[in-house]
């Protein structure tokens, strides 16, 4: 097939003569960093000290005043340098101090009564600290303070590390300190077995000085339950727990109960799955009373569909091998799941209440080399406390996800100041298998900049999000192309979170959700972002081909939010290397992949997968292979060439001849490749109708950054509104080039 020439064609040199990193600017507040590091451990705190509930109180009043200001902007539509607006501001950069004075008093008060570590910089660094095991229950926790004091006569810069623990946690962490101040900040000793371990932590300053001490912790029965959160109505919420008296020591008297057993059968090893329960009328049960077992009590109306099964929205539960539900046997269906590569169950429950189920593989995906995973998950959405708990290996091996990225990220509801927080960036060793990986990463936030998913980083980016969503009274700087700079440097995985949100359904630039991803057309452009979220919570396909056709070379990725069950996700293909999180990672930022919400999409051109780049020098005919599997057969596949259907069928081994630059990839109903890319005599894709539609988008971001963005000076403002000029340049390049060729 002859296909005509995309609409214009320009160099690789003019697109990426914008990409060198933002700097100039003067950094992070150190108030709001300060103030996110206290709230970590003051939202922990509360739960047992009063005197921390009375200042977690003080946040709420800062997070009331600071969406005030949003308010007045959004909903009244005023400038943000009208006096109205201005009181306010004022009003909370005064809350914002009185918050900061009550956290550091505080903690200098534990610091005479409780297990804390000081540092003090003078001519060299000094500790003090008893290097005594601390007792903490199995799965509780405990604060350990610590304080940095810098007793010199200049300023001092901090790098604190720990070695990596799932027990004794600690966020790595940089800060500076003026002579004579000092500042805290926190361990979490968070024990998941009984027994003794250590961890050791690690300070140096920029003058050569270092030092290090032993933290000890004592794992010890639990006699306490631990504390747990559970979700609200409608939406989840966090909600304070509550503590029971003693842990009950004996099962609930039920007479009656429904005992499963789940295998694999063809190896007949127990199997991890999803469990859904109801009666004649519809009614769910939910809750098992014995084994490895997890309860969801969420009801999601409108739901996610699947290619494979009709959705339940809940509630439903997850077991790990066996498990009883304490319901009467009769009249129960019992529907049975693991992931998308099994065949699920249905069965109607006898009256004897035992099920055995061994459930069937119809494609084993790690079996041809693809490994599926989601890149932007919330822990909290599943009912699972905001604390990590020992269930959440049960949910990603009864998903068959075998990686999951937690992310952390910061608040937006009154009741919790960061959400997942628990742990620290990486892998939780404790957590994962060699066939299912627990990493943790970051979800940064600026509404309206956009918000943006890291995997891979060594260290937690501060403040976790700025602007309104940072809900500190702080500014909408720097933007997010800094963060991103952060993250690269880092060697973390970027992704554009909820990617094409601000071209859909969106009249005014505001900052609630999900007025969002405005700056990732100038990230994008400036080189910063790996991966776009296409598949999720508010990925846009029309937005994505037009990326790709101004001749940006960014996969799409699958990541969830705050929904897992029925989810799409993204399965990579390693080429023969062995499974393990760093080949997955560089897979999936090279775009061998596909994302699916069920069928498993084949697509190669000349024998290679998505994510390859084919050069030719003339006219070129091309081999497509292409197919969708489902359990029930093939599903109708659509090649896609620059964003337009050039074929279709059921089963495709087809040429195709192309002509100049572009891409390739396929699709069906539920799933879509990344693409193949053609580069033509070394000529880069560029169409100047797709440039057009985002710089107008990023006109409308300059526009609210002049007149509503919060600043706290004129040069920040200018500073934000260079790096968008440098991102909207590229895209005139793309235009001009256009017109020089004749094809606008």
């Amino acid at each position: 097939m002859n296909l005509t020439k995309i609409h214009c064609l320009f160099l690789i040199g003019l697109l990426f003569c914008c990409c060198n990193p933002v700097k100039g600017h003067d950094g992070h507040d150190p108030v709001l960093l300060e103030l996110n590091d206290y709230l970590m451990a003051i939202q922990l705190m509360r739960i047992e000290d009063d005197r921390a509930t009375e200042i977690f109180a003080t946040w709420e009043e800062l997070r009331v005043a600071s969406w005030e200001i949003r308010r007045l902007t959004d909903e009244e539509n005023l400038l943000i340098h009208t006096d109205e607006v201005m009181k306010q501001i004022s009003k909370t950069k005064a809350k914002q101090k009185q918050l900061l004075q009550e956290c550091r008093d505080y903690f200098s008060t534990l610091m005479k009564s409780e297990p804390s570590v000081r540092f003090v910089l003078n001519r060299s660094i000094e500790e003090t600290w008893e290097p005594i095991p601390i007792e903490v229950q199995v799965q509780h926790f405990k604060v350990v303070l610590i304080e940095v004091q810098n007793q010199g006569s200049s300023v001092a810069e901090f790098n604190l590390k720990a070695d990596k623990s799932d027990e004794i946690l600690f966020w790595n962490k940089k800060f500076r300190l003026d002579p004579k101040t000092s500042r805290y900040t926190f361990a979490l000793l968070a024990p998941l077995k009984e027994g003794h371990s250590e961890s050791t932590l690690q300070i140096q300053d920029n003058f050569g000085n270092q030092t290090s001490i032993k933290l000890h912790l004592h794992g010890i029965p639990m006699t306490e339950a631990p504390f747990t959160w559970l979700p609200g109505e409608g939406v989840t919420k966090v909600v304070l727990p509550t503590k029971k008296d003693s842990l009950a020591k004996d099962e609930a008297p039920f007479s009656e109960f429904i005992q499963f057993s789940v295998s694999d059968k063809l190896t007949n090893k127990p199997l991890a799955a999803r469990v859904e329960v109801v009666d004649q009328k519809g009614k769910a049960y939910w809750s098992p009373i014995t084994g490895p077992a997890y309860a969801i009590n969420r009801t999601f109306q409108g739901g996610w569909k699947t290619a494979l099964w009709d959705f339940q929205a809940g509630p439903y539960f997850y077991l790990k091998g066996e498990a009883k539900l304490g319901v009467a046997p009769k009249g129960k269906v019992a529907k049975i799941y693991h992931g998308f590569e099994y065949l699920p169950a249905e069965v109607e429950v006898p009256e004897h209440g035992k099920i055995a189920v061994a459930l069937e593989r119809w494609i084993d995906m790690p079996g041809r080399g693809w490994y599926a995973g989601q890149t932007h998950i919330h822990t909290t959405d599943l009912g699972i406390p905001v604390r990590f708990t020992p269930f959440w290996p049960i949910i990603s091996q009864a998903e068959d996800l075998h990686v999951s990225a937690i992310l952390t990220l910061k608040g937006e509801w009154e009741n919790h100041a960061i959400y997942a927080n628990e742990y620290p960036m990486g892998k939780r060793e404790a957590f994962s298998t060699p066939e299912h990986i627990i990493t943790y990463g970051e979800e940064f936030r600026n509404n309206p900049y956009g918000h943006l998913a890291f995997l891979g980083l060594e260290s937690l980016i501060q403040p976790i999000s700025t602007g309104a969503l940072g809900e500190l009274g702080g500014p909408d700087y720097p933007s997010n192309a800094y963060f991103l700079d952060e993250a690269l440097a880092q060697q973390a995985t970027t992704i554009a979170a909820h990617f094409g949100l601000f071209r859909v359904g969106i009249d005014q630039v505001q900052t609630p959700w999900p007025s969002t991803g405005f700056e990732m057309p100038v990230d994008i452009a400036l080189g910063k972002i790996h991966l776009a979220e296409i598949a999720g919570n508010g990925g846009q396909l029309s937005v994505w081909y037009d990326l790709l056709n101004c001749g940006f070379r960014i996969p799409a990725t699958a990541g969830p939010d705050w929904f897992i069950k029925d989810t799409p996700r993204i399965y990579v293909n390693l080429e023969g290397k062995p499974f393990n999180l760093q080949n997955w990672r560089q897979a999936l930022q090279y775009g061998r992949s596909f994302y699916t919400s069920g069928p498993m999409l084949f697509f190669k051109v000349n024998g290679e997968l998505p994510g390859a780049t084919l050069n030719i020098e003339e006219p070129t005919t091309f081999e497509i292979e292409a197919e969708a599997l489902t359990p029930d057969g093939k599903r109708p596949i659509e090649i896609i060439y620059n964003g337009e259907v050039i074929q279709s069928g059921t089963e495709l081994k087809t040429t195709i001849t192309i002509e100049d630059s572009g891409w390739l990839a396929a699709r069906c109903e539920g799933a879509h490749t990344n693409p193949v890319y053609i580069n033509y005599a070394g000529r880069p894709a560029g169409d100047a109708v797709a440039a057009k539609k985002f710089i107008n988008v990023i006109d409308r971001l300059a526009q609210w950054v002049e007149e509503k963005g919060l600043f706290y000076q004129d040069k920040q403002k200018e500073e934000v509104l260079k790096t968008i000029a440098e991102g909207r340049a590229v895209y005139e390049k793309i235009i001009e080039q256009a017109k020089i060729l004749g094809w606008e």
